[in-house]
């Protein structure tokens, strides 16, 4: 690895063919290799030389899926030829990023954790040549493995899950993590959307025992299965009205916040239903 990746990423094998890669604390990136071909779920923030990086855990063909359009999964999808993300997020991948928005990103969510090498003023992050769309039910075929497109609008309109077949993971994006999911967010669904993907999630319980998710650190996954239950059950209360969140402040919005144990919400009380 070059001396930016040393220091930027960091790398866990969750089996012989599966590995996590840590985008230095913002986000977890996956790779997925079946016999075939292999599958980047993510492209992080793009620091560093992440096709490198991959290339040096496999030799395989290589395509590249978003779970959401959020810049810190997907502004590495410039180093890669084409990248596969669901319809209603592609207006978050199409073209450049505006200018104020990457200055606001340089100043406040990266300035402290670049490493030696890294020049700000020069970082700018590129949009891939080619954009293809996944839609509910599509089956990537890794050869012996296959990822299978479940849409889960919420967080984000377009936000999915990829269900490994037949490794039995569920890879979650930012759907189902530790901590409170973003529900604030002028591109998030009402909550009963986002209540209503999770239930499908839980429908099929029978064909997943991991869930995968984007955030966290490399040595905190697998997430425990209890905490969609516990997502499910806590959203479900606060749209029966039996619980209401604490105000919360955040960089990208305000909203109430409610924690459910291992994870939680931060919602608009004018968005519900």
């Amino acid at each position: 690895m070059s001396t930016v990746n040393d220091v930027w990423y960091k790398i866990r094998a969750i089996d012989e063919h599966t590995w996590v890669i840590n985008d230095n604390g913002h986000d977890l990136i996956y790779l997925a290799e079946g016999t075939s071909r292999a599958a980047l779920i993510d492209t992080g923030w793009g620091i560093g030389d992440l096709p490198g990086l991959v290339s040096e855990l496999t030799s395989l063909p290589l395509i590249v899926l978003n779970t959401h359009g959020h810049p810190d999964h997907s502004f590495g999808n410039g180093a890669f030829a084409g990248v596969h993300i669901s319809d209603g997020d592609l207006d978050f991948i199409r073209g450049p990023i505006a200018e104020e928005a990457l200055h606001w990103i340089k100043d406040n969510l990266l300035v402290e954790r670049l490493p030696a090498g890294v020049n700000l003023e020069e970082w700018h992050p590129g949009s891939s040549s080619a954009v293809f769309k996944l839609v509910d039910g599509d089956v990537i075929d890794l050869g012996r493995r296959s990822l299978r497109v479940v849409t889960t609008p919420g967080h984000s309109h377009g936000s999915i899950c990829l269900l490994d077949q037949p490794g039995r993971r569920l890879f979650t994006g930012d759907s189902v993590l530790a901590g409170a999911i973003w529900m604030q967010l002028e591109e998030s669904t009402d909550l009963r959307t986002f209540h209503n993907s999770l239930q499908r999630l839980v429908a099929l319980r029978s064909e997943y025992d991991v869930i995968l998710p984007a955030h966290g650190s490399e040595d905190s996954i697998p997430l425990a299965l209890s905490a969609l239950d516990e997502l499910v059950d806590g959203i479900a209360r606060i749209l029966d009205g039996s619980l209401v969140g604490q105000p919360e402040h955040t960089f990208a919005g305000d909203g109430l916040r409610c924690n459910f144990g291992q994870t939680g919400v931060v919602y608009r009380a004018d968005r519900l239903n």
